[in-house]
Protein backbone atom coordinates (compact mmCIF):
# COMPACT_ATOMS: atom_id res chain seq x y z
CA UNK A 1 0.00 0.00 0.00
CA UNK A 2 1.55 2.85 -0.94
CA UNK A 3 1.42 6.41 0.92
CA UNK A 4 -1.48 8.51 -0.52
CA UNK A 5 -3.51 5.31 -0.58
CA UNK A 6 -2.99 4.94 3.61
CA UNK A 7 -3.77 9.00 4.07
CA UNK A 8 -6.84 8.08 1.81
CA UNK A 9 -8.19 5.37 3.45
CA UNK A 10 -7.67 6.66 7.07
CA UNK A 11 -8.66 10.27 6.28
CA UNK A 12 -12.77 8.75 6.30
CA UNK A 13 -11.55 8.66 10.52
CA UNK A 14 -10.06 11.73 10.60
CA UNK A 15 -12.79 13.60 9.06
CA UNK A 16 -15.53 11.70 11.39
CA UNK A 17 -13.90 12.81 14.66
CA UNK A 18 -13.60 16.47 12.85
CA UNK A 19 -17.47 16.17 12.68
CA UNK A 20 -17.74 14.93 16.97
CA UNK A 21 -15.28 17.85 17.53
CA UNK A 22 -17.88 20.05 15.92
CA UNK A 23 -20.72 19.10 18.62
CA UNK A 24 -18.61 20.47 21.54
CA UNK A 25 -21.55 22.90 22.02
CA UNK A 26 -22.88 19.93 23.95
CA UNK A 27 -20.99 18.84 26.51
CA UNK A 28 -19.46 15.32 25.83
CA UNK A 29 -20.76 13.70 29.41
CA UNK A 30 -24.20 14.69 28.29
CA UNK A 31 -24.50 12.73 24.72
CA UNK A 32 -25.84 9.19 24.23
CA UNK A 33 -23.40 6.44 25.24
CA UNK A 34 -23.04 5.41 21.49
CA UNK A 35 -21.51 8.84 20.49
CA UNK A 36 -19.13 8.87 23.54
CA UNK A 37 -17.94 5.04 22.66
CA UNK A 38 -17.43 6.28 19.06
CA UNK A 39 -15.19 9.51 20.01
CA UNK A 40 -13.16 7.62 21.92
CA UNK A 41 -12.49 4.99 19.32
CA UNK A 42 -11.58 7.82 16.78
CA UNK A 43 -9.64 9.53 19.36
CA UNK A 44 -7.80 6.29 19.61
CA UNK A 45 -7.55 5.64 16.09
CA UNK A 46 -6.30 9.00 15.38
CA UNK A 47 -3.21 8.96 18.43
CA UNK A 48 -2.08 5.73 16.53
CA UNK A 49 -2.09 8.14 13.18
CA UNK A 50 0.29 10.19 14.60
CA UNK A 51 2.25 8.30 15.73
CA UNK A 52 2.60 6.33 12.64
CA UNK A 53 3.02 9.40 10.80
CA UNK A 54 5.62 10.68 13.01
CA UNK A 55 7.01 7.69 12.50
CA UNK A 56 7.57 6.84 8.57
CA UNK A 57 7.98 10.61 7.85
CA UNK A 58 4.76 11.84 6.35
CA UNK A 59 4.74 14.87 4.97
CA UNK A 60 5.00 18.14 7.59
CA UNK A 61 1.58 19.54 6.66
CA UNK A 62 -0.30 15.82 7.59
CA UNK A 63 1.59 15.86 11.02
CA UNK A 64 0.76 18.99 11.68
CA UNK A 65 -2.85 18.50 10.90
CA UNK A 66 -2.89 15.25 12.83
CA UNK A 67 -1.50 16.72 15.89
CA UNK A 68 -4.14 19.52 15.70
CA UNK A 69 -6.66 17.22 15.66
CA UNK A 70 -5.52 15.09 18.33
CA UNK A 71 -5.30 18.14 20.13
CA UNK A 72 -8.68 19.20 19.82
CA UNK A 73 -10.02 15.84 20.69
CA UNK A 74 -7.97 15.72 24.05
CA UNK A 75 -9.54 19.19 25.11
CA UNK A 76 -13.07 17.90 23.88
CA UNK A 77 -12.91 14.57 25.81
CA UNK A 78 -10.96 16.38 28.97
CA UNK A 79 -11.64 19.68 28.98
CA UNK A 80 -12.26 21.15 32.87
CA UNK A 81 -15.99 21.59 33.30
CA UNK A 82 -17.22 24.62 34.53
CA UNK A 83 -19.61 24.93 38.22
CA UNK A 84 -23.15 25.35 37.63
CA UNK A 85 -25.48 25.14 39.98
CA UNK A 86 -28.04 23.18 37.85
CA UNK A 87 -24.82 20.91 37.37
CA UNK A 88 -24.74 20.54 41.50
CA UNK A 89 -28.68 20.17 41.58
CA UNK A 90 -28.29 17.27 39.47
CA UNK A 91 -25.69 15.97 41.19
CA UNK A 92 -27.26 15.79 44.66
CA UNK A 93 -30.84 15.31 43.79
CA UNK A 94 -30.56 12.81 40.90
CA UNK A 95 -27.12 11.13 40.64
CA UNK A 96 -26.50 10.79 44.50
CA UNK A 97 -29.90 8.94 45.28
CA UNK A 98 -29.66 6.64 42.22
CA UNK A 99 -25.82 5.32 43.37
CA UNK A 100 -26.65 5.02 46.94
CA UNK A 101 -29.77 2.82 46.24
CA UNK A 102 -28.04 0.43 43.41
CA UNK A 103 -25.83 -0.45 45.83
CA UNK A 104 -26.30 -4.00 47.38
CA UNK A 105 -24.55 -2.22 50.66
CA UNK A 106 -26.84 0.27 51.36
CA UNK A 107 -29.84 -2.94 51.36
CA UNK A 108 -28.09 -4.76 53.66
CA UNK A 109 -27.18 -1.84 56.07
CA UNK A 110 -30.65 -1.18 56.28
CA UNK A 111 -31.78 -4.57 56.56
CA UNK A 112 -29.40 -5.09 59.64
CA UNK A 113 -30.31 -2.25 61.61
CA UNK A 114 -34.41 -1.68 61.40
CA UNK A 115 -35.28 -5.40 61.69
CA UNK A 116 -33.50 -5.87 64.73
CA UNK A 117 -34.29 -2.48 65.92
CA UNK A 118 -38.01 -2.86 65.36
CA UNK A 119 -37.91 -6.42 66.63
CA UNK A 120 -36.56 -5.18 69.92
CA UNK A 121 -38.54 -2.04 70.24
CA UNK A 122 -41.63 -4.60 70.12
CA UNK A 123 -40.59 -7.30 72.61
CA UNK A 124 -39.50 -4.79 75.31
CA UNK A 125 -42.55 -3.30 75.35
CA UNK A 126 -43.88 -5.92 77.21
CA UNK A 127 -41.17 -7.71 78.36
CA UNK A 128 -39.12 -5.68 80.83
CA UNK A 129 -36.54 -8.29 81.41
CA UNK A 130 -35.25 -8.32 78.26
CA UNK A 131 -34.44 -5.02 78.38
CA UNK A 132 -32.57 -5.46 81.48
CA UNK A 133 -30.57 -8.54 80.23
CA UNK A 134 -29.50 -6.40 77.09
CA UNK A 135 -28.94 -2.92 78.46
CA UNK A 136 -28.40 -3.37 81.79
CA UNK A 137 -30.87 -2.34 84.59
CA UNK A 138 -27.92 0.62 85.50
CA UNK A 139 -28.09 1.84 81.97
CA UNK A 140 -31.91 2.04 81.88
CA UNK A 141 -32.42 3.79 85.00
CA UNK A 142 -30.17 6.39 84.05
CA UNK A 143 -32.41 6.91 81.00
CA UNK A 144 -35.52 6.57 83.05
CA UNK A 145 -33.78 9.53 85.28
CA UNK A 146 -32.86 11.80 82.13
CA UNK A 147 -36.75 12.34 81.48
CA UNK A 148 -38.33 12.02 84.52
CA UNK A 149 -39.02 15.81 84.27
CA UNK A 150 -40.81 17.64 81.95
CA UNK A 151 -38.81 19.33 78.96
CA UNK A 152 -37.81 22.93 79.01
CA UNK A 153 -34.74 24.71 77.36
CA UNK A 154 -33.57 28.23 76.52
CA UNK A 155 -33.07 27.64 72.29
CA UNK A 156 -29.93 30.03 72.63
CA UNK A 157 -28.89 28.02 75.73
CA UNK A 158 -28.43 24.90 73.95
CA UNK A 159 -26.62 26.51 70.46
CA UNK A 160 -23.45 25.13 71.75
CA UNK A 161 -24.94 21.48 71.99
CA UNK A 162 -25.32 21.47 68.22
CA UNK A 163 -21.47 20.41 67.90
CA UNK A 164 -21.33 18.55 70.63
CA UNK A 165 -24.60 15.75 69.52
CA UNK A 166 -22.89 16.38 65.73
CA UNK A 167 -19.60 15.20 67.42
CA UNK A 168 -20.73 11.99 69.33
CA UNK A 169 -23.71 10.85 67.15
CA UNK A 170 -21.04 10.90 63.91
CA UNK A 171 -18.23 9.36 66.15
CA UNK A 172 -21.01 6.00 66.27
CA UNK A 173 -21.46 6.91 62.37
CA UNK A 174 -17.71 6.76 62.41
CA UNK A 175 -16.75 3.42 64.44
CA UNK A 176 -19.68 1.93 61.76
CA UNK A 177 -18.08 2.80 58.86
CA UNK A 178 -14.13 2.60 60.40
CA UNK A 179 -15.08 -1.37 61.41
CA UNK A 180 -17.41 -2.27 58.08
CA UNK A 181 -14.19 -1.00 55.77
CA UNK A 182 -11.61 -2.69 58.22
CA UNK A 183 -13.36 -6.04 56.73
CA UNK A 184 -16.95 -5.65 57.02
CA UNK A 185 -17.84 -8.10 59.60
CA UNK A 186 -16.61 -5.64 62.64
CA UNK A 187 -18.92 -3.34 61.22
CA UNK A 188 -21.91 -5.67 60.72
CA UNK A 189 -21.57 -6.56 64.57
CA UNK A 190 -20.98 -2.44 65.96
CA UNK A 191 -24.49 -1.95 63.74
CA UNK A 192 -26.67 -4.93 64.75
CA UNK A 193 -25.15 -3.87 68.84
CA UNK A 194 -26.34 -0.67 68.07
CA UNK A 195 -29.94 -1.64 66.53
CA UNK A 196 -30.58 -4.22 69.55
CA UNK A 197 -29.02 -1.68 72.07
CA UNK A 198 -31.68 1.45 70.36
CA UNK A 199 -34.21 -0.52 69.77
CA UNK A 200 -34.58 -2.23 73.77
CA UNK A 201 -33.65 1.53 75.14
CA UNK A 202 -36.73 2.62 72.82
CA UNK A 203 -39.23 -0.43 73.43
CA UNK A 204 -38.14 -0.07 77.61
CA UNK A 205 -39.60 3.31 77.74
CA UNK A 206 -42.59 3.07 76.13
CA UNK A 207 -43.30 -0.31 78.67
CA UNK A 208 -45.60 -0.85 81.27
CA UNK A 209 -42.68 -0.06 83.74
CA UNK A 210 -42.26 3.67 82.82
CA UNK A 211 -44.20 6.14 83.79
CA UNK A 212 -46.73 7.40 81.32
CA UNK A 213 -45.15 11.03 81.75
CA UNK A 214 -41.90 9.64 81.59
CA UNK A 215 -42.45 7.44 78.38
CA UNK A 216 -44.23 11.07 76.58
CA UNK A 217 -41.05 12.94 77.90
CA UNK A 218 -38.71 10.38 76.18
CA UNK A 219 -40.94 10.41 72.89
CA UNK A 220 -41.62 14.01 72.70
CA UNK A 221 -37.55 13.94 72.81
CA UNK A 222 -36.87 11.77 70.17
CA UNK A 223 -39.54 11.93 67.68
CA UNK A 224 -38.68 15.14 65.76
CA UNK A 225 -34.37 14.04 65.25
CA UNK A 226 -34.88 10.44 65.60
CA UNK A 227 -35.50 9.59 61.70
CA UNK A 228 -32.47 11.47 60.26
CA UNK A 229 -29.62 10.00 63.33
CA UNK A 230 -30.82 6.53 62.79
CA UNK A 231 -30.65 6.35 59.03
CA UNK A 232 -27.40 8.39 59.22
CA UNK A 233 -26.02 5.48 61.70
CA UNK A 234 -27.43 2.69 58.83
CA UNK A 235 -25.52 5.04 55.91
CA UNK A 236 -22.42 4.95 58.00
CA UNK A 237 -22.25 1.37 58.29
CA UNK A 238 -23.35 0.95 54.25
CA UNK A 239 -20.32 3.05 53.28
CA UNK A 240 -18.45 1.15 55.40
CA UNK A 241 -19.29 -1.88 53.97
CA UNK A 242 -18.94 -1.12 50.66
CA UNK A 243 -15.03 -0.49 51.37
CA UNK A 244 -14.97 -3.65 53.38
CA UNK A 245 -16.12 -5.73 50.24
CA UNK A 246 -13.38 -3.66 47.96
CA UNK A 247 -10.77 -4.85 50.35
CA UNK A 248 -11.79 -8.43 50.43
CA UNK A 249 -13.12 -9.42 46.55
CA UNK A 250 -11.52 -6.82 44.53
CA UNK A 251 -12.78 -8.37 41.33
CA UNK A 252 -9.39 -8.71 39.49
CA UNK A 253 -8.66 -5.45 40.49
CA UNK A 254 -5.07 -4.91 42.64
CA UNK A 255 -6.29 -4.37 46.00
CA UNK A 256 -5.17 -0.91 46.42
CA UNK A 257 -7.04 -0.33 42.88
CA UNK A 258 -10.21 -2.09 44.63
CA UNK A 259 -10.45 -0.03 47.87
CA UNK A 260 -9.94 3.23 45.80
CA UNK A 261 -12.44 2.24 43.34
CA UNK A 262 -14.71 1.43 46.66
CA UNK A 263 -13.69 4.33 48.17
CA UNK A 264 -15.53 6.33 45.29
CA UNK A 265 -18.55 4.58 45.39
CA UNK A 266 -19.10 5.10 48.93
CA UNK A 267 -18.74 8.74 48.83
CA UNK A 268 -22.51 9.52 47.90
CA UNK A 269 -23.77 7.25 51.12
CA UNK A 270 -21.25 8.92 53.89
CA UNK A 271 -21.69 12.51 52.52
CA UNK A 272 -25.57 11.79 52.52
CA UNK A 273 -24.95 10.51 56.12
CA UNK A 274 -22.99 13.98 57.13
CA UNK A 275 -25.89 15.56 56.17
CA UNK A 276 -28.26 13.53 58.12
CA UNK A 277 -25.89 13.87 61.36
CA UNK A 278 -25.53 17.46 60.95
CA UNK A 279 -29.38 18.29 60.40
CA UNK A 280 -30.49 15.78 63.62
CA UNK A 281 -27.78 17.24 65.81
CA UNK A 282 -29.51 21.03 64.72
CA UNK A 283 -32.60 19.53 65.83
CA UNK A 284 -32.01 17.72 68.69
CA UNK A 285 -30.29 20.39 70.18
CA UNK A 286 -32.27 23.30 69.28
CA UNK A 287 -36.27 21.53 69.15
CA UNK A 288 -35.88 18.04 70.59
CA UNK A 289 -35.38 19.50 74.30
CA UNK A 290 -37.78 22.95 74.17
CA UNK A 291 -41.10 23.64 74.59
CA UNK A 292 -41.54 25.32 70.98
CA UNK A 293 -43.70 28.21 73.11
CA UNK A 294 -44.24 30.47 69.58
CA UNK A 295 -45.50 27.54 67.40
CA UNK A 296 -47.62 25.84 70.38
CA UNK A 297 -49.18 29.16 70.54
CA UNK A 298 -49.23 29.68 66.97
CA UNK A 299 -51.09 26.38 65.76
CA UNK A 300 -52.72 25.88 69.16
CA UNK A 301 -51.44 22.81 69.59
CA UNK A 302 -49.01 21.46 72.32
CA UNK A 303 -45.03 20.95 71.85
CA UNK A 304 -45.27 16.90 71.75
CA UNK A 305 -47.95 17.08 68.59
CA UNK A 306 -45.39 19.92 66.83
CA UNK A 307 -42.75 17.32 67.39
CA UNK A 308 -44.36 14.72 65.89
CA UNK A 309 -45.27 16.25 62.85
CA UNK A 310 -41.65 16.95 62.10
CA UNK A 311 -41.09 13.59 62.32
CA UNK A 312 -43.62 12.68 59.62
CA UNK A 313 -41.94 15.02 57.45
CA UNK A 314 -38.43 14.26 58.24
CA UNK A 315 -39.28 10.56 57.16
CA UNK A 316 -40.99 11.21 54.78
CA UNK A 317 -38.33 13.70 53.06
CA UNK A 318 -36.36 9.96 53.63
CA UNK A 319 -38.49 7.82 51.62
CA UNK A 320 -38.87 10.95 49.24
CA UNK A 321 -35.23 11.15 48.49
CA UNK A 322 -33.87 7.05 48.70
CA UNK A 323 -37.37 5.57 47.52
CA UNK A 324 -39.03 8.40 44.90
CA UNK A 325 -35.84 9.86 43.68
CA UNK A 326 -33.31 7.11 44.23
CA UNK A 327 -35.42 4.34 43.47
CA UNK A 328 -37.59 5.95 40.38
CA UNK A 329 -34.68 6.72 38.86
CA UNK A 330 -33.46 2.95 38.55
CA UNK A 331 -37.08 1.89 37.99
CA UNK A 332 -37.00 4.87 34.68
CA UNK A 333 -33.56 3.94 33.87
CA UNK A 334 -34.51 -0.32 33.71
CA UNK A 335 -37.17 0.01 31.59
CA UNK A 336 -38.10 3.17 29.96
CA UNK A 337 -34.56 4.16 29.24
CA UNK A 338 -33.59 2.20 25.52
Amino acid sequence: MTLSELLTKRETDWRALEEQIAKRSRPLAKREPEDVAKFASLYRAVCGDLALAESYQFPPATIQYLNNLVGRANKCLYRRRNFSWRGLWETFFYDAPRWIVSDPTFWVAMILFWVPFLVCDYKCRYDVDFAEKVVGSGTLATMEAMYDRALDADPLDRVPAVGWYASHNGGIGFKCFALGAAGCLPGIFLLLSNSVMLGCVFGYMQSGAIKPETAQHFLEFTAAHGPFELTAIALSAAAGLRVGFGVIWTQGYRRVDSIRRAAIQATPTIVAAFALFCAAASIEALVSPNRLEYLTILFNVDSATIKSAIQLVASALLVFYFGVLGGGALVRNRFFVR
